[in-house]
């Protein structure tokens, strides 16, 4: 249950997760006064570092008779450092100017290779989600006996592309068809909406756009990783092969990556602490993602996966500076 501290509390949690942020070591009250030159006396450090850990911001740590954040603390002080907001400074980021909207996939992998070599995490960049975007054009093409090829074009030029099976052996001129229907009825809508005046129709040729509509829609969500080895520079994997394990089970596998990105997409939480992520396997890990928009509309989000002790300061910035940089892409593509 997380109470609201006084001040000399609250300063003491935190220079003990920025002291473990930075020195990855549980210290103690001695250590923090002289390294961070605090107004205590040594009693008084430890009188309040032990009301924290009775309060359950705080715990022993295993290696050392120091002490460490518990997930409740990390908390607070990310809860802290967001309502103090001072930072402003560009985030160094190699390459980053290079980056264009060539293709749309190349360029958020690019964006989260650029993340994952920055800040030493596990980069996670998902891509724009076409239903958002209004509808530039569509090609159908038949590769076989009740198969067909789907391409979406939507503004500002993103493509979508789908393999999917039909009902009915179509034949290219019937293909042909249907995307000319589409496109002299719904050209300019966003895709979202064409499908929802589709489902309400009972016309024969409306009904048949929706289902290829409904089969493009059941594509699972792009969301590219990055930094993966990442892991086995943070002690608490590399001792824990077990963990490791089911962190790299949930990326490599996509398994349970569609609830952590509508949990994000539809919902304003930004950073995510512990059990506050989906998935059991991710406990012990946090997770930042800032969304990024094009006029207003949430399209996908940049963010970045690791250990509860990673640089929340440095990484907010940096994911608020990509998600802007990608945003300005999109209006370029235009």
């Amino acid at each position: 249950m997380m109470t609201e501290l006084d001040e000399r509390y609250l300063a003491v949690l935190n220079i003990v997760v920025e002291n473990f942020i930075n020195y990855k070591e549980a210290v103690g009250s001695r250590i923090l006064i002289k390294r961070y030159n605090l107004p205590f006396s040594a009693a008084t450090m430890r009188n309040i570092m032990s009301d924290l850990e009775e309060m359950g911001y705080l715990k022993h740590s295993y290696v050392s008779s120091g002490k460490i954040p518990t997930e409740l603390g990390y908390k607070v002080y990310v809860q802290h450092l967001l309502e103090n907001k001072k930072k402003s400074v560009k985030p160094k980021l190699k390459q980053i100017d290079s980056i264009n909207l060539s293709t749309i996939g190349d360029f958020v992998a690019d964006i989260s290779t650029i993340l994952s070599n920055s800040c030493g995490l596990i980069s996670m960049v998902s891509l724009p989600n076409i239903f958002k975007l209004k509808l530039k054009d569509m090609s159908l093409i038949k590769i076989g006996s009740n198969k067909l090829l789907c391409a979406v074009i939507a503004e500002p030029y993103i493509v979508e592309t789908k393999i999917m099976e039909s009902t009915k052996d179509y034949s290219q001129s019937e293909l042909d068809d249907i995307a000319q229907f589409v496109k002299e009825n719904y050209k300019g809508w966003e895709l979202e909406k064409i499908q929802e005046d589709l489902e309400n129709s009972l016309s024969r040729s409306r009904k048949e756009c929706d289902l290829i509509f409904k089969k493009l829609k059941e594509k699972s969500k792009d969301l590219y990783f990055s930094g993966v080895q990442n892991l086995l520079k943070e002690r608490e994997f590399y001792e824990d092969y077990e963990q490791l394990n089911k962190i790299l089970d949930v990326i490599e596998k996509r398994k349970y990556v569609s609830e952590i990105v509508d949990l994000i997409l539809k919902n304003d939480e930004k950073i995510l602490i512990g059990h506050d992520i989906p998935n059991e396997k991710l406990k012990g890990m946090s997770l930042i993602a800032q969304p990024y928009y094009l006029d207003d509309v949430k399209l996908g989000f940049v963010g970045v996966l690791g250990p509860m002790n990673l640089d929340y300061e440095n990484i907010i910035y940096t994911l608020d500076f990509l998600s802007k940089k990608i945003e300005k892409l999109l209006k370029q593509g235009r």
